[in-house]
């Protein structure tokens, strides 16, 4: 089942590097009665309490020691550089993105999926996030474990004041919203222009006319100059953005930034992540009603868009992990364990891929039960792009969202754009 690793380096001084990295990431290799994580999840973050008090209680049930380095932004260099000098950790808790994608193409990590059937995992899990975890050589690249939501977000306090009494559903009605909210003073949908997330929302509205197999393969290939579905939502955006929908400026906005003016109040409406749930204030929670991007008129979806995946961890095994696979399984499948998944959930906020029985009364976000309860009925999901959009592709793609969000920017002028990255990297 292990593969000969064959991680791409640039030339010979960056393999020389990281292996010199790499001897000095993790130290000498842990024992028997030890497995070392790695992971990108910090114990100083309090949502993530949860987990380490997890890993506390798996080593006083089992007497086997969990060792976690915590890697945050450098996980994929520490990750790859110590697996170069055969000291990589035995356990990799992280999300599905970019470089990870081809990690078990490329011998990085093991291929789950003879264990993910044989310790009883796949049953809890969802067909969907199975085939997002499978890679191209069918590849089960590790155990789905966290996921998320992405909707938009609407003050219901502040369009009221603006004269808005329903959340709007359609882009018509979202045109005039904007516009009743500018009268007032107020500033319509605010979003990261110039960053990660604005580049899924540049996305969404991409993906506002293709079928489900349309979008996967203009996320892969490109070329939407040529999609004409994909141009029809390019114009969309335009259109959109022409008419006032966007706050002034939205192109130089970061993630940061645009959550912080929803939060504050200086925006009535936002696309914003699970992850922003708990930093909203308890008049603001309840203020607010999730929902998604408004839908357009020829549109193949019934209902607004909205964000959801089950990418944002998962548990990889690596070849040293391979080597000691009986702890591995026994800390895997603590992990899927019922009291584990509902503490992350109800304390931590963070929402489980796997089963664990849809009771969500322990909840204390308001917002969070409000995704997992009525957001469902409330919205289509569409193809989430990150594990369609390759790696090579992905950052530099920011600079045509940025474009398409910038006043005087023609459709042809942001498919180009996006076009020549996509050539660039081929």
């Amino acid at each position: 089942m292990q593969k000969r690793v064959s991680i791409p380096l640039a030339g010979a001084t960056a393999f020389v590097l990281a292996a010199t990295l790499g001897a000095c990431a993790s130290g000498e290799s842990s024992s028997p009665d030890q497995i070392v994580v790695q992971t990108n999840w910090t114990a100083s973050q309090a949502q993530n309490k949860p987990l380490f008090d997890a890993f506390k209680a798996f080593t006083d049930e089992t007497g086997i020691e969990v060792k976690v380095l915590e890697s945050g932004d450098n996980l994929n260099q520490v990750y790859e550089t110590s697996l170069l000098a055969g000291e990589e950790a035995d356990v990799l808790l992280v999300g599905l993105l970019e470089k990870q994608l081809d990690w078990a193409i490329n011998g990085a990590v093991v291929p789950v999926n003879d264990y993910i059937e044989e310790w009883g995992i796949a049953d809890r899990l969802p067909d969907d996030a199975l085939v997002d975890w499978t890679d191209a050589e069918d590849n089960v690249r590790a155990f789905p474990y966290s996921g998320f939501t992405w909707p938009w977000w609407y003050n219901t306090d502040l369009l009221a004041k603006a004269g808005v009494d329903t959340v709007p559903t359609t882009t018509d009605e979202l045109v005039d919203a904007a516009k009743k909210l500018r009268a007032a003073g107020i500033a319509p949908v605010v979003l990261g222009g110039i960053d990660w997330s604005g580049q899924k929302i540049f996305l969404q509205f991409l993906e506002m006319f293709l079928s489900t197999e349309e979008a996967k393969q203009v996320y892969a290939e490109g070329d939407t100059c040529e999609n004409p579905g994909a141009m029809k939502g390019i114009e969309l955006l335009v259109e959109l953005r022409d008419a006032g929908v966007f706050v002034d400026g939205v192109e130089g906005y970061t993630a940061d930034q645009a959550q912080a003016a929803y939060m504050d109040g200086q925006a009535a409406i936002a696309p914003l992540g699970s992850w922003a749930y708990p930093a909203a204030s308890e008049e603001l929670a309840a203020a607010t009603v999730l929902g998604g991007l408004p839908v357009a008129d020829g549109a193949p979806f019934d209902k607004p868009l909205a964000y959801r995946g089950s990418t944002s961890a998962g548990w990889w095994i690596s070849p040293n992990g391979e080597k000691k696979i009986d702890a591995v399984e026994k800390l895997i499948t603590y992990m899927y364990g019922d009291d584990v998944l509902k503490g992350i959930l109800d304390e931590g906020g963070v929402i489980p891929v796997a089963d664990f029985g849809g009771d969500t009364s322990g909840v204390t976000s308001p917002l969070l039960a409000q995704s997992l309860t009525e957001l469902p009925e409330a919205v289509d999901f569409p193809v989430m792009p990150d594990i369609y959009v390759p790696a090579d592709v992905s950052n530099p793609m920011y600079r045509a969202t940025s474009i398409a969000f910038t006043p005087g920017t023609d459709a042809a002028t942001i498919c180009k754009t996006v076009d020549d990255i996509y050539a660039a990297a081929k």
